[in-house]
């Protein structure tokens, strides 16, 4: 009779996620797709859905295409199990990386009920173009397409009000995402000393831009923090000023640096002596007023070299690499 697999899902729309599912169970002779019903969706959907008829259409439609319509059975389900607990034919489960939890309660109360457990079929979530997962709400909300691509521009909250902060940050996500945003910017307190030292860097460039979130009120894809700091754990008289960037979805947080550059040792004995700040301590050495708006440190000590914004758009776009990574590695799966 051939291996039989189990999918299940809401289908509001049919997107590359979910064809990459679908495409997975055409490896069995037999599919039997679970459909939630329209009381199941009322119940547990974030976003709205559409009515069933409607989504049975779509995914019978998609599964014609995929050419494996012939060797399915579609099923409308009211609970997460979907009867999978207790099919006595099926041999695996499809499922994505962030569902995986609902195939592993499924075995559960398939050994409790004495029945073998089901091959667990893991596979990772795809992401578009925002580095987000491709998603039905996206989709519904008109921010991406089918296959993740942006329709709107992205919108960013940027914990800052400092331009040097600004013009960086702006080159590195344009590097990131073409011209497809539009970035919000307020100045954040970072919750740590006016110039921190080692962990208390990241800690604070976190505190921005989680506060920067909170201040869009999550109308936005990503926030923004940056935190300029001194490490000094490295080597004893060795004090290196780096630039942190955390980027923040509103679940998830990545961290990035920029390039770094010692900080001569009588200077950020100041610095820690007076609890001031690199800019301060500049103020007094060259009575350049916020030099950290202008040309930053990087720029005084390399003599116009190099300029601090340079610093913020490597940490910015580093901090992204995570998102990127991710997403560069489910398209190889």
């Amino acid at each position: 009779m051939g291996r039989h697999c189990i999918i299940g899902g809401t289908f509001t729309y049919v997107h590359s996620g979910h064809l990459r599912l679908l495409s997975e169970c055409g490896k069995f002779s037999r599919i039997t797709v679970g459909l939630t019903s329209d009381s199941y969706v009322r119940s547990h959907k974030l976003y709205p859905s559409f009515p069933y008829r409607r989504r049975l259409a779509g995914l019978r439609a998609a599964l014609k295409k995929l050419g494996i319509l012939s060797r399915c059975r579609i099923v409308q389900i009211e609970d997460e199990f979907g009867g999978a607990d207790e099919n006595m034919e099926a041999d695996a489960i499809v499922v994505s990386e962030e569902t995986a939890s609902v195939a592993e309660r499924i075995n559960a109360r398939r050994i409790k009920r004495r029945l073998l457990p089901l091959e667990i079929i893991r596979l990772p979530l795809l992401y578009g173009e925002d580095l987000k997962k491709i998603s039905c709400a996206a989709i519904y909300e008109g921010r991406t397409d089918l296959c993740g691509r942006l329709l709107l521009p992205l919108r960013l909250q940027l914990a800052t009000d400092n331009p040097t902060k600004r013009q960086g940050a702006e080159r590195a996500i344009k590097r990131i995402f073409g011209g497809k945003f539009a970035i919000f910017h307020h100045s954040e307190k970072s919750g740590v000393p006016a110039h921190p030292f080692d962990g208390q860097t990241f800690r604070g460039a976190e505190n921005r831009a989680k506060a920067a979130w909170k201040r869009a009120k999550g109308k936005c894809d990503y926030a923004i923090g940056i935190e300029s700091g001194l490490f000094s754990r490295l080597k004893r008289g060795l004090h290196i000023d780096i630039t942190v960037a955390c980027v923040y979805d509103g679940e998830e947080a990545t961290y990035g640096t920029g390039m770094g550059f010692a900080v001569p040792n009588a200077i950020a004995e100041k610095i820690k002596r007076d609890s001031s700040d690199l800019s301060e301590a500049l103020r007094q050495l060259t009575g350049i007023e916020k030099i950290g708006w202008k040309q930053g440190a990087l720029g005084w000590f390399s003599h116009g070299r190099m300029h601090r914004s340079e610093q913020v758009e490597a940490a910015v776009c580093c901090a992204f690499v995570p998102r990127i990574a991710r997403a560069k590695l489910a398209v190889k799966y």
